[in-house]
């Protein structure tokens, strides 16, 4: 049987790939991390949890049990790896070792030094690439004038993202509102809401970087970023198409439905 590891974080899309990867045949082993692995995910792989920053012992499962590929998904936000890290000794001369400590950076690193134990780290949509969208509006509807204020937010948005800063943006009246970085997609809404008052409707435009890695860090929205959006005050969400997942497409379709907040590929 075909074998293959996940390095889980927070969210539902480590629990999506796991599930798609068994129903397809293979057997799954997978990391988890304490206070942050949905615990569903036992439901369709070998899983064991470890404290975030370990990474012998992590190895050291996936090579016991023959796995010498593994796809990295969900999320760990950036601030939470220095404040909750509890690193191994392999760990701490890992980051001793490391200059960059951008987010990207540490993915990289990561996954090289899982290569140097003989562990591939693949395309994560591999099992996930009926969550993709396409072009075109998703749900809702978006006038020909938002198109064109959704197309000047996308320019600032790739800029950003190829700075490593963020890959979010939002915008109103084609002013820039608030930009994502270290804090992550809901926190850059929940700033925009506080910062417009008015509740009269803004744009989170996500995209993904230039030459995007498709081995982590993809762009992902879903029932969570549509809610923390309507809260806010937004009523349009734009996505990269062709990178960006939208994560149980049929219920936050729902969701956004209920809400009044339209979503579109772009």
């Amino acid at each position: 049987m075909n074998k293959i590891g996940i390095i889980a974080g927070s969210g539902n899309l480590p629990i999506i790939a796991a599930k798609n990867a068994a129903d397809e045949g293979f057997e799954v082993y997978t990391i988890a991390f304490n206070n942050y692995t949905d615990k569903e995910i036992e439901k369709y792989s070998v899983t064991k949890f470890f404290n975030l920053g370990s990474i012998s012992k992590p190895i050291e499962f996936l090579k016991e049990n023959g796995v010498d590929s593994l796809v990295m998904l969900g999320t760990i936000p950036h601030v939470n790896v220095f404040r909750d890290l509890r690193p191994d000794l392999r760990a701490m001369k890992f980051f001793v070792k490391l200059r960059n400590k951008t987010p990207l950076s540490i993915l990289n690193a990561i996954a090289d030094e899982l290569l140097s134990d003989g562990i591939r780290v693949i395309d994560s949509t591999v099992f996930l690439k009926n969550l993709i969208i396409g072009k075109g509006v998703v749900c809702g509807s978006v006038s020909d004038e938002k198109i064109k204020e959704i197309e000047y937010g996308y320019n600032i948005a790739k800029k950003i993202a190829e700075l490593d800063i963020g890959l979010s943006v939002v915008i109103k009246d084609y002013s820039v509102i608030a930009v994502e970085a270290i804090e992550g997609t809901d926190e850059c809404i929940k700033r925009a809401g506080l910062l417009l008052d008015d509740k009269n409707g803004f744009i989170l435009i996500k995209v993904a970087r230039p030459h995007q890695d498709f081995r982590f860090d993809l762009p992902v929205i879903g029932e969570r970023t549509i809610k923390n959006l309507s809260e806010a005050g937004g009523d349009i969400i734009a996505i990269e198409s062709g990178t960006t997942l939208l994560v149980d497409k049929e219920k936050s379709i729902e969701i956004a439905n209920k809400l009044n907040v339209s979503i579109i590929g772009i």
